[in-house]
């Protein structure tokens, strides 16, 4: 198992990968919580993001008030279609993203690409999911049948945690995909790569 050294003090913060590395590097998803890695800063992210939306639907009784629907004369079923047709969109969507990364790149600048591109298309991933939850709320607020926010839930939160939650499955699909047009990614290697340590401008120190 692979474990990341920071950056000594006096370092210019920024860190060169071990190129080699894999999934049978990775320390495991909570004991990589623990340490100042790509990969640590990545879970805990997708942790704290994921929780969100049980809490929306464990309070959402006391948002969505009992009574009569709000829509009039609007067909019974329009309200159920939305959350649908996201769920549909993100399905189609997800397998999509990241993009691959273009041939020729160096070492050094494929891995940081594939980095940021890892994270970039994991938010992009996150926005459509929880938009398939969220967008359940109001017109259950609307229709005043909380019934329409369980069923975006039920079609938004499989796919939050399939696509947000950076298991060692997880990292391995945007691996691939990331290498779906010829390019190595390294992938691993940058994300077990210990965080750069910020380094203070001499100008900002207090005068003695």
């Amino acid at each position: 198992m692979y474990t990341p050294t920071p950056p000594e003090d006096g370092d210019d913060g920024d860190v060169e990968p071990v190129y080699g590395l894999g999934p049978a590097d990775d320390p495991g998803f909570f004991a990589s919580i623990r340490t100042r890695t790509h990969l640590g800063q990545w879970r805990m992210t997708a942790v704290v993001l994921i929780l969100g939306p049980a809490l929306i639907l464990a309070v959402s009784p006391l948002i969505v008030q009992e009574g009569d629907s709000k829509l009039g004369v609007v067909p019974a079923w329009v309200p159920w279609l939305p959350p649908v047709l996201a769920a549909l969109a993100a399905a189609f969507l997800g397998p999509r993203l990241p993009r691959p990364l273009p041939p020729g790149l160096g070492r050094a600048e494929a891995t940081r690409l594939a980095v940021v591109q890892a994270r970039q298309g994991t938010l992009v991933l996150f926005a459509l999911t929880e938009g398939v939850i969220l967008c359940g709320l109001p017109l259950a607020m609307v229709a005043r049948d909380e019934w329409i926010f369980v069923l975006a839930f039920v079609l938004g939160y499989p796919q939050l945690i399939w696509n947000l939650l950076p298991t060692a499955g997880t990292v391995e699909r945007v691996r691939r995909r990331l290498e779906a047009g010829g390019a190595e990614s390294h992938l691993w290697s940058g994300l077990l790569a210990p965080l750069p340590v910020p380094v203070p401008d001499e100008d900002d120190d207090p005068e003695p």
